[in-house]
């Protein structure tokens, strides 16, 4: 028992690592094709990319809130 929990604990602390970094590749390509150079200096800026990932990774999976095209626009 306790090794199937260890591979799941580890299956997703994967999972949200890849999403993380899914996210924050995306936040920066966003910001490319919105054409911000403001979204793409706090994508790349140190402690933003907590908050920049899993916003990147939503918008990957469910599309870009319009509040991000409306704060970066």
């Amino acid at each position: 028992m306790e090794k199937l929990t260890e591979f799941f604990g580890g299956a997703i602390g994967l999972a949200l690592l890849g999403s993380f970094i899914v996210g924050e590749i995306y936040w920066i390509w966003m910001s490319i094709q919105l054409g911000s150079f403001f979204m793409f200096f706090i994508g790349i800026a140190g402690p933003t990319m907590l908050f920049t990932a899993p916003v990147g990774a939503w918008s990957f999976f469910f599309g870009i809130p319009n509040w991000v095209i409306n704060f970066f626009l």
